[in-house]
Formats: C-alpha cells, sequence, structure tokens
C-alpha cells in the first residue's frame, strides 16, 4: 500500500513540474504577444528609409588584382572612379592596390551643379 502511495506521489510531482513549466512558456508568449513591435529590439528588421538620409552617392573600395568585382561594379553598376581615389589624387599613382569607387544618387545629381558665385554649395541650401 505504501509503494502505490509513492508512485502517486511520484506522478503527482511530475504533472506538476510539467504544469509549471507550460505555465512558464505561456506566460513569455503571453509577454510576447503583448509587445507592440516584437522585432524593435533588433534594428535590422526596420526598414530602412534610404531617402531619408540625403545621401548623395554611394562609395566602395574594390582592389584592382580583383578583376571580376571591378569589373562588375564599373560597367554593370555604372561606379565610376572617385575623385578621392589614390589613382586620381595622385597621392599614391600606381603603388596602390586598389581603387575607390562611387556612384551619385538622385539626391547627389540633384545637387551636383548646385553652386554660389562659381563656388561649390557647401550644404548651405539642403
Amino acid at each position: 500500500v505504501q509503494r502505490k502511495s509513492n508512485r502517486a506521489k511520484e506522478k503527482k510531482a511530475r504533472r506538476l513540474e510539467e504544469r509549471a513549466a507550460m505555465d512558464a512558456v505561456c506566460a513569455k508568449v503571453e509577454a510576447a504577444n503583448k509587445l507592440d513591435d516584437p522585432l524593435a529590439a533588433f534594428p535590422a528588421f526596420k526598414k530602412y528609409d534610404r531617402n531619408g538620409t540625403q545621401m548623395k552617392k554611394v562609395m566602395l573600395t574594390v582592389f584592382k588584382h580583383n578583376h571580376g568585382a571591378y569589373q562588375f561594379f564599373r560597367e554593370a553598376l555604372q561606379f565610376e572612379i572617385d575623385e578621392t581615389s589614390p589613382s586620381m589624387s595622385g597621392c599614391c599613382g600606381d603603388d596602390c592596390s586598389y581603387e575607390i569607387l562611387s556612384r551619385r544618387t538622385k539626391h547627389g545629381e540633384a545637387s551636383a551643379g548646385h553652386t554660389h558665385g562659381g563656388g561649390h554649395c557647401g550644404g548651405c541650401c539642403h
């Protein structure tokens, strides 16, 4: 008779443990469901407003020995050698192993020709 009682107690204890574990999981689910934006803690999942940045150009660095990447950016994506690239500025000459490429954005194209009295705008109108 004592043996049955121990088995019953063990079963009841296991059942209570399972119920407690299930209640803990349900509490986590309820807390998650109460959040307005569950992805707010993860900025990588937010929609990026690229037009809000007023970015004038996109720049990248490509190694000269990587002919595939160089050709891809220059021909397929229409990137140009940037004026800050070592080959254009003349600081390194042919010693540099990379090029800086850039492409103007729509915002950059609109402000590219904007000048004041023959000088560069300097951002005073933006």
